[in-house]
């Protein structure tokens, strides 16, 4: 097909039903209209766009909002696998009708789109294309890569019960949310040179709860050939919270919920109570399914609505990732990026940092969870009083918490999503042939909105989840702040970072020059078997350090050696 030909075509379409004004054509199969409209001429439809500009450096780029890529999960489409979109599929171009929460929060499950926003330029090439997974990407603006010339592309998914209930039949197979994705990026693989994007250059990123599925997409045959390099912060395929079998516990929760207490399941019921309820209902019933003395009893995180190993064909995960990483890894040429803030999980304490006398009663209840997969003990048996005191004496100065433990007890808690993200990115090096890049984010400034709306009284230094997310995008909470006075640093900080993603989009190395005005002589340099674990610190000065949490990684490797590999994980994965 002839883009430079659709171009011209339409501009005759353009100006007699659209502008009525002169129409400049820009690349390839776009066009701008006046001053803010932009056409792509996608197949048999018209696809339009909105001319906006970078907030650093007041680039012009173009975003078209809400693309179809997939039917409506609607109806009888509810709960099963996505189905692509048929005939002409046409975003928005204005903004201001956007709902701009993300599925299915919304109260609508028609939310398979994807915003595409792409650098404008004469230049006659194809640019690298970077997609963003997060639950509220919507609230999250592309600047800082556009400056570097990366097309961005934002995904909504289905997610909690609607993506990821799992009935064990051809009710709700599981991992819906997981397979719009999949069907989000063939989309991707197949349109996304109409938007001057280059197919062979996609690295796919994700945080928190996507991170896991992004980590996934590099076990997942079905996800071969769609991407080239991933960008995982702060999540792991094998965090033990994912992929347990607890299928069944789930549906048996969401029938008493639907259908009363005490009531023996019966399926036909309860599938036609998920089928019939509105989202708001099933949304309300899908919520605390498992209590803390589950969690107690499992010593695991649970995750109740998260990706799961499928029973029916076609799936997205067949077999536990720890299998997969033990048999033979599918999309093994895959460049990945893997990171994590220090203190991940310190927003989740704000009620201990307000009263640290609290910290005192976990002595006489502390009650551990595993970072890893494996059989579970009663709850003060013999067994576990030992594993609690293993654990009390590694992290805790004579095996006692007090008023002052509140920053050992935050590591302890973030550990519990470091060591999956340390754990498969170690496995990554192993088993592929591709190099693996591993990165601690520590910098804390102006635009640390987690930390400073969950422990607003903390002055240490580190960051916690989500706090990474506005150097990396433009975040509208925060939009006037990136340009007023006092904020230099971070602005020098955020150009360094979309520089490294940037870099590992259009080639697979974050550091590929040796002379870069920008990251001055930094040189990222890849895990490697059986050597210093070495990582890149995103601190005031991004530099590269021996790994910092090495010592309590090797705890809880040893910890695993000692109560848990000779003996078989009855309630594993």
């Amino acid at each position: 097909m002839n883009l430079v030909q659709n171009c011209r075509d339409l501009l005759v379409y353009s100006h007699e039903v659209m502008c009525g004004v002169l129409i400049i054509p820009v690349l390839f199969g776009c066009c701008v209209c006046g001053f803010d409209v932009m056409n792509v001429q996608l197949e048999n439809c018209t696809i339009v766009g909105r001319k906006l500009y970078t907030i650093f450096e007041n680039k012009p780029y173009a975003v078209f909002w809400d693309i179809p890529y997939g039917q409506p999960p609607i109806g009888i489409l509810r709960f099963k696998s996505p189905k692509a979109t048929q005939g002409c599929v046409k975003g928005t171009s204005d903004h201001t009708t956007l709902n701009i929460k993300t599925c299915p929060r919304q109260l609508d499950e028609d939310c398979l789109h994807l915003s595409i926003h792409m650098p404008i330029s004469h230049e006659q090439t194809l640019n690298s294309v970077l997609v963003w997974l997060h639950e509220d990407s919507k609230q999250h603006g592309p600047d800082f890569l556009i400056d570097e010339d990366i097309i961005v592309v934002t995904i909504s998914y289905r997610t909690s019960i609607f993506g990821f209930l799992n009935t064990e039949d051809e009710f709700a197979q599981g991992n819906m949310g997981a397979k719009d994705i999949l069907l989000a990026l063939k989309w991707i693989r197949d349109k996304i040179s109409y938007f001057n994007g280059d197919s062979s250059k996609v690295t796919v990123v994700g945080s928190e709860k996507s991170a896991v599925l992004v980590a996934s997409l590099l076990l997942s045959p079905a996800a071969e050939d769609l991407f080239s390099r991933v960008i995982i912060h702060g999540g792991s395929a094998l965090s033990p919270a994912d992929y347990r079998n607890y299928n069944f516990d789930v549906v048996n929760k969401l029938y008493w919920k639907l259908n009363g207490p005490f009531e023996k399941l019966n399926r036909t019921r309860l599938y036609e109570l998920l089928a019939n309820a509105s989202v708001d209902t099933l949304i309300s019933a899908s919520q605390d399914l498992f209590d803390s003395t589950e969690v107690r009893d499992s010593q695991r995180l649970i995750n109740t609505f998260g990706p799961t190993v499928e029973k029916t064909k076609p799936s997205f995960m067949s077999k536990p990732p720890t299998t997969v990483y033990k048999r033979k890894l599918n999309n093994n040429n895959v460049a990945v990026m893997m990171g994590y803030t220090t203190l991940d999980s310190l927003y989740k304490l704000h009620g201990f940092e307000k009263n640290r006398k609290l910290l005192k009663n976990l002595n006489y209840n502390f009650q551990y969870v595993l970072p890893f997969e494996g059989s579970k003990d009663e709850f003060l048996s013999k067994r576990y009083k030992k594993i609690r005191r293993s654990i009390m004496d590694f992290y805790f100065v004579n095996g006692t918490i007090g008023e002052g433990s509140l920053r050992r007890y935050a590591k302890y808690v973030s550990d519990q999503v470091i060591y999956p993200v340390f754990r498969q990115a170690r496995l990554q090096a192993e088993v592929s042939p591709d190099i693996v890049y591993l990165y601690r984010f520590s910098f804390k400034g102006a635009f640390n909105v987690v930390w400073d709306i969950t422990v607003p009284g903390l002055e240490w230094r580190g960051a916690t989840a989500g706090d990474e997310i506005c150097y990396l995008f433009k975040c509208k909470s925060v939009n006037g702040a990136y340009n007023s006075t006092g904020v230099s640093n971070e602005r020098h900080f955020i150009k360094k970072i979309a520089r490294l993603l940037a870099n590992f989009a259009k080639f697979g190395n974050p550091t590929p020059h040796k002379q870069d005005d920008l990251l001055e002589n930094l040189e990222w340099s890849p895990l490697e078997n059986h050597k210093v674990t070495r990582v890149l610190s995103l601190a005031r000065k991004l530099k590269m350090v021996n790994f910092p949490e090495l010592e309590r990684m090797n705890f809880w490797d040893r910890l695993q050696t000692d109560f848990f590999a000779d003996r078989l994980p009855k309630d594993d994965l």
